[in-house]
């Protein structure tokens, strides 16, 4: 059996490609997030918030609510641990694209009023989480080109529509920024342009391994300097109203699925998108064979 790529491999005593590097991070970090809302389901008995607006008057919430938290947290741990990755994200991908199907699609038309930024930004969340996780399942020799390229595409459509909303509402974007950053209104339009200059790389494949670098760089801080001391100066967030908590995991799962983008390989004409290369396999492995070929 070859050695599966896992966070361990960071320290593997052959020399990583830098796309590896990004890719294994990307997948960690994507975990973490995933594994965060399956307990946060699990302590509070509901399903994620935002993301998952399933009405709390169908039967067998609870049920449905606590299942769905272990889902999410054996598939989070799973990932982690690089177990099975292909079927796990392949069964992410199905519930993630679920959610826009039957809850958020829905509720555009029973919630009119949501078209105006939350249905989006729920929306095309969801939709980068299941790009990201259509990226994971199709990390091998059958799938890798049609899987990747259609999760960089949902990505690569989402990051724009982000970029869009932040700079219609710069200056709710604009409040939501600590106090110690400086020129708090250039930073709402900045992360905008970026959205999208980040967005429109990875959809047509140019310098996507820069793009999706630097926007997990920028989810990243957002999820450290943002969201994290809002939890920690507001710590009743630790119970009942869990919104900021959601949020610093939405960006932390964001972070993971650039990174994910970066390190999953490059669009090359006639090939379509190759994952990391024989080189790099052949770095991890040390023979010709795919590294998931066991999962």
């Amino acid at each position: 059996m070859e050695p599966g790529v896992t966070l361990r491999s960071w320290f593997h005593t052959r020399p990583l490609s830098v796309p590896m590097r990004l890719f294994v991070t990307g997948r960690f970090v994507y975990s973490l997030a995933v594994l965060g809302w399956g307990v946060l389901g699990l302590v509070y008995g509901d399903f994620v918030n935002s993301l998952e607006p399933v009405p709390a008057g169908i039967p067998g919430f609870a049920m449905l609510a606590t299942l769905n938290g272990a889902v999410l947290a054996a598939a989070g741990l799973a990932l982690m641990a690089d177990f099975r990755t292909r079927a796990v994200a392949g069964v992410l991908a199905v519930l993630f694209a679920s959610w826009v199907v039957l809850l958020h699609v829905p509720s555009a038309f029973i919630e009119p009023s949501l078209l105006r930024s939350p249905w989006w930004i729920r929306t095309f969340e969801t939709l980068v989480l299941c790009g990201a996780a259509l990226i994971l399942a199709g990390s091998t020799p059958q799938l890798r080109n049609r899987l990747i390229r259609w999760g960089r595409l949902l990505i690569g459509v989402s990051l724009p529509v982000f970029g869009v909303l932040h700079l219609i509402y710069a200056d709710n974007v604009a409040s939501l920024i600590p106090a110690w950053y400086p020129w708090p209104l250039f930073w709402a339009y900045f992360t905008g342009l970026a959205h999208a200059a980040a967005g429109i790389a990875i959809a047509t494949g140019v310098a996507v391994r820069w793009a999706a670098t630097l926007a997990g760089i920028m989810y990243g801080l957002w999820a450290l300097t943002l969201h994290l001391p809002r939890i920690l100066d507001h710590p009743e967030s630790y119970s009942g109203d869990r919104p900021e908590l959601t949020s610093m995991l939405v960006a932390v799962a964001l972070c993971g699925a650039a990174w994910i983008v970066a390190g999953s390989g490059e669009y090359r004409e006639g090939h379509g998108y190759a994952w990391m290369g024989n080189r790099t396999m052949k770095q991890l492995t040390g023979s010709q064979g795919s590294p998931h070929h066991r999962k």
